[in-house]
């Protein structure tokens, strides 16, 4: 990480505490960082937050002081933080940010680059792909408190008793989902999000990944694509591709073996149908894991194992960075700024991070906290995502941080939803989606 050679590393740098320390040891430790102040977060509904929720007065007894926990759903987030940034001063000390979304964000962000230097943050104990995904511009943007890879979830036992080989392919995906289709009442052979919008905008984007291409004409690198410098030059749509085709053919292929109902699943929904059941495989954001792996009742617990995205003809297997980061907003005033980034250190700890996953948050962005046996148990999928990160098999290059992205996914999500349902051929959808991105690109004056 030779681009992170500013934070300066000491004697006196933070040591990463242990993440067996006890919930008591995390509050005699975590005390009075509030000191009787209030903080306002605004939050997604995702796992880390709604995990927040649950532990509220917990959280706010470790902080010594009060919490106000704003929590939005995707699309209306977005439009908050985009409002939000017009204020003269903001109604937020933090806000959470996708990944993705850097690049529309990064003109409104706090640089948090001095508060990283001069707290002693570990940041290597970060996976590398979570840090860096919040460098933008010689900044730091961000910090990861819940970064979780797109993986894939296989059924080891359905697989077992087929005498079926992990699928590490789109091929062997294919071949499996056809195997085990109906090979049991209620079986479906996979789940994946097919729903309009940025459900299947995102899926169009990650799977294209891995067949090899990124969705704009990003420069090739070792192991993918560079994603600390993409230019003007960059930013030509590639949907009118042989590997988009093979993406679109793959998709249409996975309608055969998908459950009723695919066209409107996203999400959770696609977990829910995988932890009960009713699909063998399922592309999966690995701290939605904690929806079978932590209840007793459902049929996949203890079933299941993790694999980074199969590869397509001539792609990669990687998986696709997401999730949230906490960032402080340049529009809050200076005499606040100390404080937000005291709260952004103490939620990110190792410390804390262990507590969210005693409460249905199975992420764990730092190798420490990713070998703990505590954790581990609890939360079987993050030993293989600690692995993936470890291996280079987690990148952010296929959802890029552009500021268009939005609209990326808006514009995949909805006309190859078209192609899905049978209204048009594949072939036809791509190519207007093609030329609506064209037209953005060109509206925002790329070429």
């Amino acid at each position: 990480m030779a681009s992170m050679n500013f934070y300066s590393r000491t004697t006196a740098a933070f040591a990463v505490a242990s993440v067996a320390a006890s919930f008591a040891a995390t509050s005699a430790s975590s005390e009075g960082v509030l000191n009787g102040e209030t903080i306002r977060i605004l939050a997604i509904g995702d796992p880390v937050f709604q995990v927040m929720q649950r532990i509220h007065g917990d959280l706010e007894e470790m902080a010594g002081g009060t919490i106000e926990l704003d929590v939005r759903g995707f699309d209306v987030l977005r439009q908050q933080v985009l409002l939000n940034a017009q204020n003269d001063v903001s109604n937020y000390d933090l806000v959470s940010v996708d990944l993705p979304q850097f690049g529309e964000y990064k003109d409104f962000l706090v640089d948090l680059a001095g508060y990283v230097e001069e707290s002693g943050m570990d940041w290597e104990d970060f996976h590398a792909a979570a840090w860096t995904g919040a460098y933008h511009d010689q900044k730091q943007l961000g910090i990861p408190i819940q970064p979780h890879p797109e993986i894939f979830a296989y059924r080891v036992d359905l697989f077992e008793e087929a005498g079926l080989e992990p699928p590490r392919t789109t091929e062997q995906v294919l071949a499996a989902a056809k195997a085990l289709h109906g090979s049991k009442d209620g079986l479906s052979g996979i789940c994946w999000n097919a729903a309009r919008g940025t459900p299947l905008g995102q899926t169009i984007t990650m799977v294209m990944g891995s067949h090899g291409l990124p969705v704009i004409a990003m420069n090739p690198i070792e192991g993918g694509f560079d994603l600390g410098n993409v230019g003007p030059e960059n930013m030509h749509p590639q949907m009118d591709s042989e590997t988009a085709n093979e993406m679109a053919a793959y998709l249409m292929e996975l309608m055969k073996y998908s459950p009723p109902g695919i066209l409107n699943m996203a999400w959770d929904e696609r977990v829910r149908v995988f932890a009960q059941g009713g699909c063998a495989m399922t592309y999966i954001w690995s701290g939605r894991s904690a929806i079978y792996e932590l209840d007793e009742n459902a049929e996949a617990r203890g079933n299941v194992s993790y694999l980074p995205h199969p590869a397509g003809p001539n792609g990669l297997n990687v998986s696709t960075l997401g999730g949230w980061f906490l960032s402080i907003p340049d529009n809050l005033p200076e005499d606040r700024r100390d404080l937000a980034w005291s709260v952004i250190e103490w939620m990110t700890s190792p410390e804390m991070m262990a507590e969210y996953t005693k409460h249905g948050n199975c992420v764990a962005p730092s190798h420490s906290v990713s070998q703990d046996e505590e954790v581990v148990a609890r939360c079987p999928v993050i030993p293989y995502v600690d692995a993936m990160a470890t291996s280079g098999e987690i990148a952010g290059w296929q959802r890029p941080p552009v500021p268009e992205i939005q609209q990326i996914f808006d514009i995949l999500g909805a006309e190859f939803h078209e192609a899905l349902a049978g209204a048009e051929s594949p072939e036809d959808s791509l190519m207007e989606a093609q030329r609506q991105l064209d037209r953005v690109m060109r509206r925002a004056g790329y070429y």
